[in-house]
């Protein structure tokens, strides 16, 4: 409990990721909470072996995106840290959009689909910032590599399954 004091405030565009206190074990927690919560996403889209492996797939690019952000910067001992921040944010945001999208799924109300909107450009605006803090970078850069970072992970795990 007392790391994610101090992680969660990233979610709130404070702090810096590799200031943050190194924990592999917290690091494992929201790894596997990242892997079930995509997994009852995707399950709900998807046969639960495409699932699987898109969602290996996703959590994986994740990772190596997050390593590759480090290596470029020559401060790979900060992985722990960055990938917990970039897990952390995407595990609170995801807190939010299931009950959305459950709501979405049962209702089809035009108000879920403007409050998921709302949840993914948060999620982008924390990608933007963890990125700009871990590269120390102007904003223009880290938005470009945020996109890049959505458009490898997500949609890369996807179109690797839509071609297999």
């Amino acid at each position: 409990m007392e790391y994610l004091k101090h992680y969660v405030p990233l979610c709130w565009f404070k702090n810096n990721p590799l200031e943050l206190p190194r924990s592999v074990g917290f690091f494992q927690k929201n790894l596997y909470f990242y892997i079930l919560v995509e997994l009852f996403i995707q399950m709900n889209i998807t046969d639960p072996l495409e699932a699987t492996i898109e969602v290996a797939l996703e959590t994986l690019l994740t990772l190596l995106f997050v390593a590759a952000l480090l290596f470029s910067k020559k401060a790979l001992v900060g992985f722990i840290p960055a990938a917990t921040s970039f897990l952390v944010c995407e595990n609170v945001v995801a807190a939010f959009v299931l009950p959305v999208m459950i709501w979405l799924t049962t209702t089809d109300d035009l108000l879920s689909y403007y409050i998921v909107a709302v949840l993914v450009l948060w999620d982008i605006a924390l990608i933007v910032y963890l990125i700009k803090r871990i590269l120390a970078t102007p904003t223009p850069i880290a938005i470009a590599l945020s996109l890049l970072y959505f458009t490898v992970t997500y949609l890369g795990a996807f179109s690797f399954m839509q071609i297999f």
